[in-house]
């Protein structure tokens, strides 16, 4: 039973992953979600229901349009198949619990930010409000509505100290030091999680934003760095091993 739970999981990851590479690149051009229909970004070829199954169709294309025989993008299916696996793994982690649907949420949020952020360094509003209501409904539904107004006081919370920080970065270097959308995301991560880890994400966002945005520097000299994704994956790995960091916590004694 297990398993066949775990398929299904890795079948919704994966077809979601599908809509949200959609979602991703179509909205911050201000394109719709409908139309036009997909199609080959080379010949315009409207992809067939069998050319749109997730994982299947690229391999069973050989990675290339059925009609120009251009290339198609590896990123799709490897995004497809690693949302997929989360999903079934975030199923045989946590079972049927408040643990999972906060994982498939926050799962989601991962695969949309680093699309969008990455490619067009925007951070989309409405999955941030549709994931701020979801997870608000689910502490309500699992906790009681005093645990879900806490939690709202905790995204709240984190919005201002972005806030504060993205200010106080504007004076110091005379740019804008956080971007709007990152500002955003930050009430979702107090949302997610408790004021003191939530400020671990904040952290560990950082470190893992270090190699990339250095990287960055030398090679392009680009200085503007999307750190969203990093925000983001970063809330995650606290989510997921929340007891691990409880220990570095316990420390600090917050």
């Amino acid at each position: 039973m297990n398993f066949y739970y775990a398929f299904l999981f890795f079948l919704l990851g994966s077809v979601l992953a599908s809509f949200y590479g959609v979602v991703a690149t179509r909205l911050p051009q201000n394109q719709s979600l409908i139309k036009p229909r997909s199609h080959c970004v080379k010949c315009h070829h409207v992809l067939s229901w069998y050319e749109l199954i997730p994982i299947f169709s690229f391999l069973f294309l050989k990675g290339k349009c059925r009609k120009c025989h251009e290339k198609l993008s590896i990123y799709e299916p490897i995004m497809e198949f690693l949302l997929g696996l989360s999903f079934s793994m975030s199923y045989l982690f946590f079972g049927f619990s408040y643990s999972l649907w906060m994982s498939l949420i926050l799962l989601s949020l991962v695969c949309l930010i680093f699309v969008s952020d990455f490619q067009y360094m925007i951070i989309l509003d409405s999955p941030l409000v549709i994931s701020s209501f979801l997870i608000f409904g689910l502490k309500w539904y699992y906790f009681g509505i005093s645990e879900a107004w806490n939690a709202l006081e905790d995204g709240v919370i984190l919005f201002l100290i972005f806030l504060f920080i993205g200010y106080l970065g504007s004076l110091l270097f005379k740019r804008e030091a956080l971007g709007g959308g990152d500002i955003k995301l930050s009430f979702v991560m107090g949302l997610s999680l408790s004021t003191p880890y939530a400020l671990m994400a904040l952290i560990l966002s950082t470190f893992l934003a270090l190699p990339y945005a250095t990287f960055s520097l030398c090679s392009t000299n680009e200085r503007e760095v999307p750190f969203g994704p990093f925000l983001v994956a970063a809330l995650a790995i606290v989510f997921f091993f929340q007891d691990k960091f409880a220990y570095i916590l316990e420390l600090f004694r917050f």
